[in-house]
């Protein structure tokens, strides 16, 4: 089940996954707070709740699309595209 949009991102050389509500939320804290972060370096996608594994994990656009398909969160007729944060709320 997909929880919330997500960025991978390397800021002051460190790699680290910021929970956003939108992607573009990530930019603005990044401009507010002053961070230096890599642009070549940035990966919009979404955290994805395994229930399996009792785990969360970043995955890409892509592939949050069909993990949100699959959990009933998008509609199942839609055929495969990257996901986006409206698509959910």
């Amino acid at each position: 089940m997909i929880t919330a949009a997500a960025v991978k991102a390397t800021v002051n050389g460190e790699e680290h996954i910021f929970p956003v509500h939108r992607h573009g939320d990530f930019y603005l804290w990044m401009k507010y707070l002053h961070c230096n972060y890599d642009k070549s370096k940035v990966e919009q996608g979404f955290l994805d709740w395994n229930q399996l594994e009792q785990k969360t994990e970043f995955v890409s656009r892509e592939e949050a699309f069909e993990r949100a398909r699959w959990a009933g969160q998008v509609e199942a007729w839609k055929p495969p595209q990257p996901l986006y944060s409206e698509d959910l709320w």
